[in-house]
């Protein structure tokens, strides 16, 4: 799109930071851009970083999830977060379904109870509310916690995911109703070096950054269509969650994130309020 005027030099996860300092990384000119995950950042964001990144029992599709940033304004909420460390959040980098893989079948919040599982922030507190106990691990220690036990469950990325890690060899049930189904990533900018870009790269900008979530999403689509068949062959089987249990279980979850505009009275309470609004105009 800039013919050649903004080249961007990649770097795997973990090759220049911590994951968990990334803020700082991009807030310091470390990295001038970087795709991260907001969740990781709560400590230092505060409640806010997890309603970025994701909520269970709120949107139910990527689309919904896109008109929330995009056309209700949450996204001016993220910025201004973010903009406290020095760093443009650009935009979301929208994200298929996160599942949970599991080694026994989950079809009630019942299920949950005793379970260990692997998960983090809200959703952790979301599982521990119906009994559960959470387990916090890296993505390259999964395979080997949930083969020998360490974990009875993950919850991850998509199905697509979920295979490569080969996480369908261990745990043999993948659960639905996704408790993610509308989570993303994003992208972060040094404010400094963006504050130096002219205006048609910053409009150039903020265009790929959502053709690159709707890219993804097409792609992870029929990946996930895909694997999910695969992992079936395999001896995967699908527990489902009836919906009047899921629906309960949602409202579990809803007052866990409601509780953060008491937490926050300033940028989550916006936050809360404007996603409420948002299920509202929905029907939700």
């Amino acid at each position: 799109m800039s013919k050649g005027r903004i080249k961007i030099q990649l770097h795997p996860v973990g090759a220049l930071f911590p994951v968990q300092e990334g803020l700082e990384a991009v807030g310091n000119g470390v990295v001038e851009i970087a795709m991260m995950t907001g969740g990781y950042f709560t400590g230092k964001l505060g409640p806010i970083a997890t309603i970025e990144s994701g909520l269970p029992g709120a949107e139910r599709t990527a689309m919904e999830r896109y008109a929330f940033f995009y056309d209700k304004g949450f996204i001016e909420i993220a910025r201004e977060a973010y903009g406290k460390h020095n760093v443009y959040y650009l935009g979301p980098h929208l994200s298929p379904e996160w599942d949970i893989i599991a080694k026994k079948p989950i079809r009630s919040a019942a299920d949950f109870k005793g379970l260990k599982i692997r998960s983090f922030g809200i959703e952790a507190k979301w599982y521990e509310s119906m009994g559960a106990s959470p387990v916090m691990l890296g993505g390259g220690e999964l395979h080997t916690a949930l083969s020998t036990g360490v974990v009875d469950a993950v919850r991850w990325g998509s199905p697509a995911v979920i295979q490569k890690l080969g996480l369908h060899e261990a745990g043999k049930f993948l659960i639905q109703p996704s408790p993610l189904p509308a989570p993303n990533n994003n992208f972060l900018i040094n404010r400094d070096a963006w504050n130096k870009l002219p205006d048609d790269l910053k409009v150039m900008l903020d265009a790929a950054a959502k053709l690159a979530s709707l890219d993804y999403l097409a792609r992870g689509s029929a990946l996930d269509a895909a694997a999910i068949g695969q992992m079936k062959a395999a001896g995967v089987q699908v527990a489902q969650i009836p919906e009047a249990e899921w629906l309960e279980m949602e409202k579990k979850a809803r007052a866990l994130w409601a509780d953060y505009a008491k937490q926050d009275p300033t940028l989550a309470a916006r936050a809360v309020k404007l996603l409420e609004a948002y299920l509202k105009d929905l029907g939700r």
